[in-house]
């Protein structure tokens, strides 16, 4: 049976084969502890029952007050072999139900725009695509990503994901310094 809990410390020695998967972005240690320290509630890691990491999920609750206040997935993987098993939608759900506790108003995720994949698996799980957003993931060649947003429970007219651009542009340097 899989079991999902918060990340702790430790569990940053064991994953390492999913940080290294062709799909996963590749993030520095500062970046995972930053997370279990500020919004360890929003860090899920699941495992098999012979104790492999199948994947994880960290995020963060931000805004500048109560009426903007909202969630993001930072970084979300799922191990190879246990692809196309619910994983993923489990571990989202999970973060979603956390924010909803908080009284978040929405959740939103950035992906890569060849991920075909995740994009239909966020599609499916009721996230809109918002905008096209240019060079988003640094490189040798540049790729360009989808942001996409859900509105959760709070938001029950479902304001924070109607408006969407059609014309694709670059991240503003505000949001800059709220994703990164």
């Amino acid at each position: 049976m899989t079991s999902i809990r918060q990340i702790n410390f430790d569990d940053l020695f064991k994953f390492n084969a999913l940080v290294f998967d062709p799909l996963t972005e590749v993030y520095g240690l500062g970046f995972f502890l930053r997370h279990i320290i500020q919004w360890p509630e929003l860090t899920r890691i699941a495992f098999a029952p012979n104790g492999q990491s199948m994947g994880y999920i960290f995020g963060k609750c931000t805004g500048p007050n109560m009426e903007r206040l909202h969630g993001h997935i930072c970084a979300l993987t799922v191990s190879a072999e246990y692809r196309r098993l619910g994983l993923a939608s489990a571990l989202m759900a999970l973060f979603a139900l956390e924010l909803d506790l908080k009284r978040a108003w929405y959740v939103d995720l950035f992906v890569r725009q060849s991920n075909v994949n995740a994009y239909k698996l966020y599609s499916s799980l009721g996230y809109i695509q918002r905008r096209l957003l240019l060079d988003y993931y640094p490189g040798t060649t540049p790729e360009n990503a989808y942001n996409m947003r859900k509105a959760l429970a709070r938001d029950v007219e479902g304001g924070t994901v109607a408006h969407i651009s059609t014309q694709p542009e670059y991240l503003s340097e505000q949001e800059e310094q709220e994703y990164h």
